[in-house]
């Protein structure tokens, strides 16, 4: 196509949009449970695998009377459906955003509604209490980190995914450390023994410090299967030094490790993986198949030590933020 036509295709959309009667798109909330074709267009921003679970979770919302709790939104002229977007809280005040989806509307249009969907969903997350909005996309999708930047988002890390499969004779490792299963009385405990270890982390440093840590470890608990016995804390001469927090999703046979980390002062011994292969012994005592994880690419020390002891990638993601207080 010719610089002339491009102006001529231009001019012809820019006319559309400025003439009488059109003006400018709609944007309004919907309710997920009523406006079906709104949410299926949304929809298409899930990633393909995971798409199963969104809509059983969305669903699930839906019908158990938390649908304020997702956030659906509309770009409309006149009847016209133009674009969707769609957020869901999450427990410990953060939000699962995602890009907004287009029916057949042109790029410039495109990146105005993107601005104006954007500038409603951040206030209405934020009104339902959430301290956070999040996204992952995959790392080289440039149409999303667009978007996102265009949302008023910044870039905090790249993911790397790893997973270990399970053997089925996995040992108990013994270490120098003493591991204290998690209770409701030791929560306080957990979270400062958190806070402690962010100090010096290589692991999304620019993510800690938004949101309290009290709401990050309810974040962890409802990640998969939170099962208590399965979290612990690792103390040393009488001193809580590290923690190892599990999880299990049992519908694909994984354990998660959702976090583990040591304080600065017992950084550099190896503890780290001593932790993680304690990870793996619990796997196979629940009977998982595999062990998953995610760590920041830049956290090299931690990635090094991943792949050493069997860890191998199967996904990268890049991480968008928006505080929201």
């Amino acid at each position: 196509m010719t610089v002339a036509q491009n102006l001529s295709q231009l001019s012809t959309i820019l006319t559309a949009m400025n003439s009488p009667g059109t003006g400018p798109p709609t944007i309004a909330r919907c309710d997920p449970s009523i406006e079906k074709e709104a949410l299926a267009l949304a929809a298409q921003a899930w990633h393909e695998t995971e798409r199963a679970a969104y809509w059983q979770a969305i669903g699930g919302m839906i019908r158990g009377g938390q649908r304020d709790l997702v956030v659906l939104l509309a770009a409309r002229e006149g009847d016209r459906l133009l674009a969707a977007q769609i957020a869901q809280s999450l427990p410990g005040r953060a939000a699962a955003v995602w890009t907004p989806q287009f029916a057949r509307v042109h790029e410039v249009e495109a990146d105005q509604i993107t601005a104006a969907l954007f500038e409603q969903l951040t206030p209405a997350l934020a009104v339902n209490g959430n301290h956070l909005a999040q996204a992952l996309v995959d790392l080289n999708d440039s149409k999303a980190a667009r978007a996102f930047t265009r949302g008023g988002f910044l870039h905090a890390a790249d993911l790397l995914y790893l997973a270990a499969e399970i053997q089925g004779n996995e040992e108990q490792p013994k270490a120098p450390f003493e591991l204290e299963p998690f209770t409701p009385s030791s929560s306080q405990r957990l979270v400062e023994l958190i806070e402690r270890t962010y100090v010096g982390t290589l692991d999304c440093p620019r993510i800690d410090g938004l949101r309290q840590t009290a709401d990050v470890v309810t974040g962890y608990q409802a990640v998969g299967q939170f099962q208590p016995e399965l979290w612990s804390i690792a103390r040393h001469q009488g001193t809580d030094v590290g923690c190892l927090l599990v999880n299990l999703h049992p519908d694909v046979h994984h354990a998660e490790i959702v976090y583990v980390a040591l304080v600065p002062e017992v950084r550099g011994r190896g503890w780290g993986r001593l932790l993680t292969q304690h990870a793996l012994w619990l796997a196979c005592q629940t009977h998982s198949q595999r062990v998953v994880l995610a760590v920041d690419v830049a956290n090299e020390p931690a990635v090094q030590m991943y792949l050493q002891i069997g860890f191998s990638a199967f996904d990268r993601r890049a991480v968008w933020i928006n505080p929201l207080v």
